[in-house]
């Protein structure tokens, strides 16, 4: 236990994992869309069928959400995440018997490179208690986390400091290995997990010392850019007066830009704190049967 938090120490004096300032901000305006299919293959008419969209979020210091396209007669509804504070879309349709109904809406987004030490102090409310508390793949009130956070605190007197250390942590015990998602104290207690652990981690560290913080749900597109859904968590933390993204695992990869409040453009948060990514609804004369409806959510990059 010692021996890692000296390395983190170490890390912080010498400015490992992020402290390097981007020489020059990068922006660029990318098309996120999205194709939802629903097959019908009964024998019924399907009329009232709700199809929701988890949407990018709106606005970050990696992204601002510019327009949406969605060119087809339905009226779309936005409505909010019950946790997480994004957003998302609902149309409603009409599937006939026997057939498939395509909807395709597209998203532009300008995303921009950052680096938060070169940003003047940030002028957001401080959030409220819900990115404090303990909960599911967070479990910012067991008793290792607890301890281990007491040891950061013990550690280092400032913010910043701490939370470089509870950035770093995940990064010093968690070995690399892609899994269903088991959350922070499972990452802790393992010693495994992949980017969902680490990001979980530094969440729970971090609500555990008082910070507010959140995780991120992202397409990474650095080598892929079509998805069924979120291929990437990271996480975000409440310092300076704002919300300040913070990536774990990709810090380990310096070529691709991403690490402690600084980053790259290559990379869409969809949603956050583990929201889901689409939804649907059946009318009430349809339930018994929805095993007889298949639904694609394909995401690209453009």
């Amino acid at each position: 236990m010692a021996k890692w938090l000296a390395n983190s120490l170490v890390h912080i004096v010498f400015g490992f994992f992020g402290l390097s300032s981007l020489s020059q901000a990068e922006s660029k305006i990318v098309t996120l869309s999205v194709e939802v299919a629903i097959t019908n293959s009964s024998k019924q008419d399907i009329n009232g069928y709700v199809q929701r969209l988890s949407m990018p979020v709106e606005y970050s210091l990696q992204q601002s959400l510019k327009k949406i396209r969605y060119n087809y007669p339905e009226k779309i509804i936005y409505k909010k995440h019950g946790v997480g504070g994004s957003k998302y879309l609902e149309f409603v349709l009409s599937i006939p018997a026997g057939r498939t109904v395509s909807r395709i809406v597209e998203f532009d987004l300008m995303l921009t490179s950052y680096d938060y030490t070169q940003l003047s102090r940030g002028r957001d409310f401080f959030p409220s208690g819900t990115y404090l508390e303990s909960a599911r793949f967070i479990e910012s009130d067991s008793t290792p986390i607890k301890k281990l956070s007491l040891k950061i605190q013990n550690t280092f007197e400032d913010e910043e400091s701490r939370l470089r250390a509870a950035f770093l942590i995940p990064q010093a015990i968690i070995k690399y290995k892609v899994q269903p998602t088991k959350g922070a104290l499972a990452g802790l207690e393992s010693g495994e997990g992949d980017c969902t652990e680490h990001a979980a981690l530094f969440v729970a560290l971090a609500r555990s010392m008082g910070y507010p913080a959140r995780v991120t749900s992202e397409f990474l597109f650095s080598k892929k850019k079509r998805f069924d859904r979120p291929n990437h968590h990271a996480a975000e933390v409440f310092m300076g007066g704002r919300w300040v993204p913070v990536d774990p695992n990709l810090a380990q990869k310096p070529y691709l830009g991403y690490g402690f409040g600084k980053g790259s453009i290559s990379k869409i948060v969809l949603t956050r704190e583990f929201s889901w990514v689409w939804s649907n609804l059946f009318p009430k004369d349809f339930k018994g049967k929805k095993n007889n409806v298949s639904v694609s959510v394909l995401w690209s990059l453009q």
